[in-house]
């Protein structure tokens, strides 16, 4: 049955008996079923579309388990990290520092740990170090107008000689009899105005003498040993 005969059936079952132009509602019939054809598209098209989206926002992606989002970790911003002052362990210390507390600061002079305090009944001040051989300390007279450091002594066993400076004194070194140089260790501010050094030279090397400098590398003073 061609599209005639189908209107023609139609015609006789909804229309009155009235003129129609044949041509013309073919024409029409054909128009109608194109648009539900793609009315029908549309529908389809857009229940595709409907479930990619919704697979994608219930599917997991980088950043989600099971399904469920998982925001990203921030970025761990690098702190720098503060160094303390090691606790000190050696013979002796815990005593010493109760009988002789420090005025300021326990500063770590590697090899030693050495802190300042005032002697009994207030004779003067006192420095005091605990190391790899034990812990003592001695009194010192004030440091003069003119003189930056003083050596305070030497340790036998672990070839360390030791003092204190004024903090305008900003580093040390031990100089040998064949001219090596052997940097120190030095910690300011540590109380009273004045700092404390330590330096540690090989076993047997010949040191002559101990070479203290200010901020700009210039020498306030040198001590012959």
């Amino acid at each position: 049955m061609d599209g005639k005969q189908v209107f023609d059936s139609l015609a006789r079952e909804e229309q009155p008996p009235t003129a129609v132009d044949v041509n013309h509602a073919i024409a029409a019939g054909r128009a109608m079923r194109r648009r539900r054809r793609a009315a029908v598209a549309a529908i389809t098209a857009a229940g595709t579309v409907a479930a990619v989206v919704a697979a994608w926002t219930v599917g997991p992606w980088p950043g989600q388990r099971d399904a469920v989002a998982v925001p990203a970790a921030p970025a761990a911003t690098a702190k720098p990290s503060a160094t303390a002052t090691p606790r000190p362990t050696y013979k002796g210390f815990a005593e010493l520092k109760k009988k002789y507390p420090p005025k300021g600061k326990i500063a770590s002079v590697p090899p030693l740990v050495m802190w300042l305090s005032d002697a009994p009944r207030k004779k003067g001040p006192v420095l005091c170090e605990s190391g790899p051989n034990g812990s003592s300390c001695s009194g010192f007279p004030p440091l003069a107008a003119d003189e930056f450091a003083r050596r305070q002594g030497r340790l036998r066993g672990v070839d360390v000689w030791l003092g204190v400076s004024k903090d305008v004194v900003h580093g040390m070194t031990a100089v040998t009899k064949d001219g090596r140089k052997l940097p120190g260790n030095l910690t300011r501010g540590v109380g009273a105005g004045l700092g404390v050094w330590a330096v540690e030279y090989p076993s047997g090397a010949d040191v002559r003498k101990l070479v203290f400098t200010g901020a700009k590398g210039e020498v306030l003073q040198r001590i012959p040993l």
